[in-house]
């Protein structure tokens, strides 16, 4: 069964020459002094363990401006973020066994898939209202659409053909293609071996732009899996029903203080990119430009019509349900929880307050 988090794709390769990929952005924000007011520093000292779903690069990037600004601090919260990766436990593992009180997960699929087995998860707010992973095509014979991979040749790592048959399925059509094992380089496809590439759209198409001088629209074509049929959340905020239930007020505070970091993040990429490489990811040997273009790259993928007019971090239910729960259920998903029962918007309403902004 395909997992649509980067872990087990990448377990197998590391991080080499993968760019390291990402993540992220906002729908505006209101100005700090403004957002100081609401802080709640006279609420009791907390500290928090968050699991995250990936290495500390600017991914996270709302998060470190938030830990370097204060945010947390103003909310009387000390966070204490628990780097993941190929080699690290999954945040569902982190938070199940009570070595993280939050995970954020980038994976859906496998968040959802656990709750069944017997974790009583709830999903508290998800970064990324689009799912990064894509295909990469060239603009000569580009991929718009499921129609467009009939009968084609598609290049991609190990394990993805389950989600490559769902686009096929979602969109009625016989699953006519044929998939050919590549790496985590889209040199192949420049050498057109295959009609499209899958790929992170935060990461692989940054390397055509710095190695190879393209440009989108004009050298090449991305478009995510939501474009193809296939939406999923991902970098979703999640914890135990009973954390929400015992401490909501601290949950509250922290998402506070994240969504403020990320609103900041919108209105200048350079800065967390800047925070990932010299301070939070400093022994990763990230490069400045890849990780700044990436956070540019990722900032449209947090923002839809939901964020805009409700705020960043917020869940679709019904779209959960519906067309999100049908792609999984197309990529061989057999048993899904409520989904009503596993969001929860008491903590985001609590945050917002009836606006959209902090």
């Amino acid at each position: 069964m395909n997992d649509w988090s980067r872990r087990n794709v990448l377990r197998a390769a590391g991080l080499g020459g993968l760019g390291l990929s990402g993540l992220l952005a906002a729908c505006g924000g209101g100005d700090t002094a403004a957002a100081k007011s609401t802080s709640t520093s006279t609420a009791a000292p907390a500290t928090l363990k968050v699991a995250l779903g990936w290495i500390k690069n600017v991914e996270f990037g709302g998060y470190w401006i938030a830990d370097d600004k204060g945010y947390y601090a103003d909310e009387n919260l000390t966070v204490q973020f628990v780097a993941g990766g190929p080699n690290a436990p999954d945040p569902t593992v982190s938070v199940s066994a009570g070595s993280a009180d939050i995970g954020v997960h980038p994976s859906m699929q496998t968040l959802v898939e656990s709750i069944p087995k017997g974790n009583d998860f709830v999903m508290i707010g998800t970064q990324f209202q689009t799912s990064p992973g894509g295909l990469l095509s060239l603009a000569s014979d580009p991929v718009t659409s499921a129609k467009d991979l009939v009968g084609a040749k598609i290049l991609g790592q190990q394990g993805v053909q389950p989600l490559l048959d769902a686009i096929f399925t979602v969109a009625g059509l016989a699953k006519n293609y044929t998939f050919v094992p590549v790496g985590y380089d889209p040199g192949p496809l420049l050498e057109k071996q295959g009609k499209a590439y899958t790929c992170f759209v935060t990461n692989q198409p940054i390397t055509l732009e710095e190695k190879k001088g393209m440009k989108e629209g004009k050298d090449y074509t991305v478009v995510t899996y939501a474009d193809l049929g296939l939406p999923q959340y991902s970098d979703i905020v999640f914890s135990k029903r009973s954390f929400l239930d015992s401490k909501a007020d601290v949950l509250e505070r922290f998402m506070r203080a994240t969504i403020r970091g990320w609103q900041d993040n919108a209105k200048a990429p350079a800065t967390a990119a800047d925070l990932a490489v010299q301070k939070y990811g400093a022994d990763l040997g990230l490069d400045l430009k890849q990780q700044t273009r990436e956070n540019e790259l990722q900032i449209p993928l947090t923002q839809s019509d939901l964020t805009k007019a409700k705020g960043l971090f917020r869940i679709d239910e019904s779209l959960l349900a519906g067309d999100m729960f049908k792609a999984l259920r197309a990529a061989g998903v057999k048993k899904l929880p409520d989904a009503a029962k596993i969001v929860d918007h008491s903590v985001l309403d609590a945050v917002y307050g009836g606006k959209a902004v902090i």
